[in-house]
């Protein structure tokens, strides 16, 4: 038997939460993990459809989520690709894309029976880091996403071949990744 966990207790309100986007191939969501520093017993994830349109605004919560059928607690967001997500009773497609959006103190909607109650106002949240080490590591994550987002651009050479400008900026660009993947790597060994 589950247990129901209300957000509106004070505790639940003070925890840190991680906000993820998360793609599929007809679907986004937004996806709230509540943060490491939550009990084992505490932990809560928050599933919420972004779109289809049709389904925006649906949202699913369950202290233990599920991704490709092992705890979600026990991997990260990177290895949540080209597996599906169980939350509550919703389950999604395979995931084609994980982006972290910030963290929050909290979940942002108040939800009781798998459904959101009221629309509260969307505020874009603030991006804010979680403490060394726990902070870099989500910094690296993002820039994953972001380098990833640019890598599945398939058109982008050509769109800027004729801007010397630009394929000068993506050439220096990726060069500074390189050299700071280069100087981590020394680091690590």
């Amino acid at each position: 038997m589950t247990s129901t966990m209300v957000f509106g207790s004070v505790s639940r309100r003070s925890e840190k939460w991680r906000v993820y986007r998360i793609r599929t191939a007809n679907s986004t969501y937004e996806l709230e993990v509540q943060g490491e520093a939550a009990t084992q017993s505490r932990r809560c994830a928050v599933l919420t459809c972004v779109e289809p349109k049709a389904r925006a605004g649906a949202a699913f919560e369950d202290s233990m989520p599920l991704i490709g059928g092992a705890p979600l607690y026990d991997s990260s967001p990177l290895e949540w690709i080209g597996r599906t997500l169980s939350v509550g009773t919703a389950r999604t497609s395979e995931i084609q894309a994980v982006d972290f959006v910030a963290t929050t103190s909290g979940p942002r909607r108040t939800t009781t029976n798998h459904t959101t109650v009221g629309p509260p106002p969307r505020e874009e949240p603030q991006r804010q880091w979680a403490p060394f080490p726990l902070g870099q590591i989500e910094m690296v994550e993002a820039a994953a996403s972001v380098l990833k987002a640019v890598c599945h651009q398939h058109h982008l050479p050509s769109a800027i071949q004729h801007d010397a400008h630009l394929v000068k900026r993506l050439k220096l660009a990726l060069a500074e990744c390189g050299l700071m993947l280069e100087a981590m790597e020394r680091r690590g060994s």
